[in-house]
């Protein structure tokens, strides 16, 4: 991988945790911080596991096989996608979200992270595609952050969105119309992150036997 290329994923990395600092101090200065709700924003999880991958693949893996880094880089393709379609479509234009988002922090963590994870992920894909069976396990936290979400606002009554409260018009259903929307929706981009991939590297090719 070109050492500029690297650079340029330390950079991001650094841009994306300097955005969440604006984000918090932004709040603050609105007197509406809490830490607790400040990091159960899926945008706010999603773009710190970005930073996360960011570092290992420009720092070369640290030692981390090329399978699990694979598995990592399209989970959060797929974590970043959600993220940034899910603000588009229900949430950037709500009054609220506009109030409380600062600008920096909406295009690092909505816009030039999710386009830059999945640039990276065409760019440079993996040697081999996983396998969408095995991929399907990539639902697997935002699985958990619903279920989390959801259980702790029936206990609280605080939800960090509003299409998962069921104090809003629609009520339950209308939560899980939204959430089984966005689940179907991850199943989708599961396969089209997929398809992104060659199946398999020229170097797989030549290990492959000759045909009869």
């Amino acid at each position: 991988m070109p050492l500029a290329f690297n650079a340029v994923r330390l950079i991001l990395a650094c841009l994306s945790v300097v955005a969440v600092f604006v984000q918090a101090n932004y709040l603050i200065s609105k007197a509406d911080f809490q830490i607790g709700p400040f990091l159960s924003f899926f945008t706010i999880q999603a773009n710190l596991i970005a930073v996360g991958v960011l570092v290992i693949e420009a720092l070369g893996g640290l030692g981390i096989s090329q399978g699990k880094r694979a598995a990592f880089r399209g989970a959060i393709v797929l974590y970043m996608g959600i993220t940034g379609l899910v603000y588009a479509v229900l949430l950037s234009q709500l009054p609220i979200v506009k109030e409380i988002v600062h600008p920096f922090a909406d295009g690092m963590h909505h816009l030039i992270m999710p386009l830059w994870i999945l640039f990276e992920w065409v760019a440079f894909p993996p040697a081999a595609r996983p396998s969408y069976r095995r991929s399907l396990w990539w639902l697997a936290y935002p699985l958990t952050f619903l279920f989390f979400s959801l259980g702790r606002g029936a206990i609280t009554g605080w939800y960090p969105y509003p299409f998962l409260d069921p104090n809003q018009p629609g009520g339950w259903l209308a939560v899980g119309i939204v959430s089984g929307a966005i689940l179907l929706l991850g199943c989708g981009m599961i396969w089209a992150i997929l398809m992104l991939v060659p199946k398999f590297s020229d170097a797989d090719h030549l290990r492959m036997p000759p045909r009869s």
